[in-house]
């Protein structure tokens, strides 16, 4: 029977550290191949740097419209539920759905696919003409074979149609800017 309880623990521990780790190839600067995405309304261009340190992901946007250029992160964790103020969605501009002042998302990321494909899912308050609605929306990430390539696939609950974007990894010594 101590045997079964030991067996038990190192397989729930095996299991607990493969549900946390990432494929080293998502971190890194990632560019928009615009031929290859959705349409990117309200902006012309737009680099992804994804940073991993533990269970804590960061996905920050470099986006430029013109002469006007937002950076903005998302830091993410992968074992709990966080809420995020000021939740970034790559949409908002060209939708001119903002989230309120004290607008708060409630978000939840997790890897997927052996660590191959991050998921994430938010719940974001934001501002229409008719008061304050709350969207969902879901994301996942996913590095291409390789580890050349991501997939960003963006679904909303008040879209029908996804949205993909699709990125080429930059190099590392590569300081260039949208």
């Amino acid at each position: 029977m101590k045997r079964f309880w030991i067996k038990l623990l190192v397989g729930v521990s095996v299991f607990q550290c493969m549900a946390f780790s990432a494929n080293p190839d998502f971190e890194g600067r990632w560019r928009l191949d615009r031929e290859r995405s959705s349409a990117l309304d309200g902006w012309t261009a737009m680099d992804l740097e994804i940073a991993i340190d533990g269970a804590e992901v960061e996905v920050t946007h470099d986006m430029r419209w013109r002469s006007t250029r937002v950076v903005e992160s998302n830091l993410l964790d992968t074992t709990r539920a966080k809420e995020i103020d000021g939740f970034f969605r790559i949409e908002q501009r060209h939708m001119a759905v903002y989230a309120p002042k004290q607008g708060v998302s409630s978000v939840q990321a997790a890897w997927l696919d052996e660590g191959n494909t991050l998921r994430v899912e938010a719940l974001s308050p934001v501002e229409i003409s008719q008061g304050t609605a709350t969207i969902r929306s879901y994301y996942e990430y996913r590095v291409g074979e390789g580890g050349e390539t991501l997939t960003l696939i963006e679904l909303r609950s008040s879209r029908n149609n996804p949205l993909v974007y699709r990125f080429k990894k930059l190099p590392a010594n590569d300081s260039s800017r949208p």
